[in-house]
This record gives C-alpha cells, sequence and structure tokens, in this order.
C-alpha cells in the first residue's frame, strides 16, 4: 500500500486492514490534547504537531471557499501560529520565523474540492531531551 503526499488522481495502491484503535476523549480544558485541537484540524504523532489547513472544510454547497491550496497554506500558517502562540507560548514574531526556518509544509491533499496542507512541527525543537 502506499500513497505520496498530496493525492492527486483519486488513486494510490491501497489494501485491506483491519485496524484496531483505542481511542480517548479528551474534553476541552483537559490536560492531554493541545487547545488548538479543538479548534480546528490537528494531528500529532510521536515527533511532529501537525497542525493542518483546509480550502473548504465545509464544502462549496454549504458557503466553503473555492478550491485553492493557497487558501489550505494561508490557514495551515494561521492555526500553526496559533499552536505555537496559544498552546507553546511563543511570541508571533518568533513563531512566524520558525515557521518559515523550521517547520515543513507538505501538501495532504489536490484531488477534491478540499484541498489541504498540514503543517509539520518538530517536538524535538522544544524538548531538550528529543534532541539528537
Amino acid at each position: 500500500m502506499a500513497q505520496g503526499d498530496g493525492e492527486v488522481a483519486l488513486t494510490a495502491m491501497e489494501g485491506s486492514l483491519r485496524p484496531t484503535f483505542r481511542l480517548t476523549v479528551v474534553k476541552k480544558g483537559q490536560r492531554g490534547a493541545p487547545r488548538a485541537a479543538f479548534e480546528y484540524p490537528f494531528a500529532e504523532n510521536p515527533d511532529f504537531w501537525i497542525p493542518i489547513g483546509l480550502s473548504d472544510p465545509d464544502g462549496s454547497e454549504n458557503g466553503g471557499n473555492a478550491t485553492s491550496l493557497d487558501i489550505a497554506m494561508r490557514t495551515a500558517v494561521r492555526h500553526a501560529l496559533a499552536f505555537l502562540t496559544d498552546d507553546l507560548g511563543m511570541a508571533g514574531p518568533v513563531a512566524y520565523a520558525y515557521l518559515s526556518a523550521a517547520s515543513d509544509f507538505q501538501c495532504s491533499q489536490v484531488v477534491d474540492r478540499t484541498t489541504g496542507i498540514h503543517a509539520l512541527i518538530r517536538k524535538a525543537d522544544f524538548d531538550r531531551s528529543r534532541r539528537r
């Protein structure tokens, strides 16, 4: 199975899976999830915080934006800035410079009406014990 970043043709090498998930409900205000995760799409894995920007989260039929990677990128940057300032306590200008100098933005999707860009913010940059 495989799919590159930025699915472009409704096609990937797909396969059947039977995953097992463990879900934990984290209510707004509780510890365990960034505040940003309650306001907009946000992911996390062991190495990265992943703010997500979508061009058309509500669909064009519900008054959403036009399909645009520009809109998705601007939204991803706004979400990443909000996470860095609100959750990690970074000053706004420092957060903006950090995003430009040290984080990566990748295309999540271009195949449907909703396009997506996600930021990869390295946790190791903020935790001395993770630095290599």
